[in-house]
């Protein structure tokens, strides 16, 4: 596996040595797909097969969010840098594909996703298999250590589902102003989950008819033509009755929400201030106020309020304390109106909580510059253009601060 030590090293040497061992990996990796296609295709299973090996993009933004979630750890490692998808039609097919693979691979993890979900929930669902890279593999691509491959094997429907929801939610941000749409995708999911137990079923039922024709052609027991098809039909439609029936609630917030921001994103800053603190009066859940402040914060900024401004961004910070960018939005307020301290405590404390929080890394090294503090504004400029070399923010801190000065980083 690739693992990665904390403090991060710098970006680029990072890259450096992601691009040492691509090349080799991504040959060991072909290997080991042709093996498991050879080992996977029989009669009974004729699986769709992919493999990738995570661009560097996607290496380092994992890297990054690790870093955010297991704060001072020593290590970070990352057991998905090289990836295998085995895509079946049923779900039976999963528990057969499992099998074969740990009967011919050394299998070190096992991770079934979606088995945490309660009945009434519906989320993601596969199982990921870490098998280890055979040893001849890795003597035959001169490949030092103990180097893992992240087998998925998914249905259909459920790699349809991975691919709209990595899409929609996961490079979206999905935040937790979108109820409706995660209700609607939580529908969908809903549909897609009961469509893939109906077709098992299906499966099933035809197995089953055919073994009961089988028995009725040597047993001449006429009576076996009436299989009763109608109840499992009767039970699907009752099913997919449920799943057409999920509540969609009230479409008042959600409507005024989709106003503020629309005028919001017009700048019609009056207008959005104003459904903002239509909807609070609600009293909505404590997680969607501190994101409707946290916006309320931002119209009072544009529209000159800087006090109100200040007042909405503390609280969202009041609901929920670790919110890094109400403190960067409310440094950046305090700063524009030359409260200097003020403006630094918050990008600091924003810094505190996501040290990887790339505009209150430059705003701060900028105000420990104007406040004459040059050495902690080079550290800051420092670890910014280590962790982010090609923001624009960072590439004009760089310009701001000097050629000469930039010779001392």
């Amino acid at each position: 596996m690739f693992r990665v030590t904390v403090p991060l090293p710098a970006r680029r040497d990072l890259e450096i040595e992601y691009q040492h061992h691509a090349a080799v990996l991504e040959k060991a990796l072909h290997e080991l797909h042709r093996r498991l296609r050879v080992n996977l295709t029989t009669d009974a299973i004729r699986p769709d097969i992919k493999y990738r090996i995570k661009t560097f993009e996607s290496l380092y933004e994992k890297v990054l969010r690790r870093a955010r979630e297991q704060g001072q750890q020593e290590e970070i490692a990352i057991t998905d840098l090289l990836g295998i998808r085995v895509v079946c039609p049923f779900v039976e097919d999963i528990t057969e594909i499992e099998r074969v693979i740990r009967a011919g691979f050394d299998v070190t993890e096992v991770e079934r996703k979606g088995d945490s979900l309660s009945a009434a929930e519906f989320g993601y669902s596969s199982v990921h298999l870490l098998v280890q890279i055979p040893q001849d593999i890795r003597d035959g691509f001169h490949l030092s250590g103990r180097w893992v491959c992240e087998v998925q094997l998914r249905t259909i429907l459920q790699d349809a589902w991975a691919e709209v929801e990595h899409e929609l939610v996961y490079k979206a941000e999905l935040t937790p102003l979108d109820t409706k749409l995660k209700r609607k995708l939580a529908a969908l999911n809903a549909n897609l989950t009961l469509s893939d137990i109906i077709f098992q079923e299906i499966r099933d039922y035809q197995r089953s008819m055919q073994s009961k024709l089988m028995r009725r052609r040597e047993t001449f027991w006429s009576q076996l033509s009436g299989v009763p098809l109608t109840q499992a039909e009767s039970d699907r439609l009752e099913t997919d009755g449920d799943a057409d029936t999920i509540q969609t609630g009230s479409d008042t917030i959600d409507g005024m929400l989709i106003q503020a921001l629309h005028a919001h994103n017009q700048k019609e800053y009056a207008v959005a201030l104003q459904l903002y603190t239509d909807i609070l009066a609600y009293q909505p859940a404590d997680h969607v106020s501190a994101i409707l402040y946290t916006h309320r914060g931002m119209a009072h900024f544009a529209l000159g309020d800087t006090a109100a401004a200040i007042d909405d961004f503390g609280a969202t910070i009041a609901i929920s304390p670790r919110t890094v960018k109400a403190y960067y939005y409310r440094g950046v307020v305090h700063e524009s109106i030359e409260h200097p301290d003020q403006a630094l405590s918050d990008f600091s404390r924003c810094l505190e909580f996501d040290p990887y929080h790339i505009d209150s890394r430059v705003a701060r090294a900028r105000l420990y510059w104007r406040l004459g503090d040059h050495d902690a504004a080079r550290a800051d400029c420092r670890m910014a253009r280590d962790l982010e070399p090609d923001h624009p923010g960072v590439q004009s801190l760089c310009r701001d601060l000097g050629a000469r000065e930039m010779e001392n980083l």
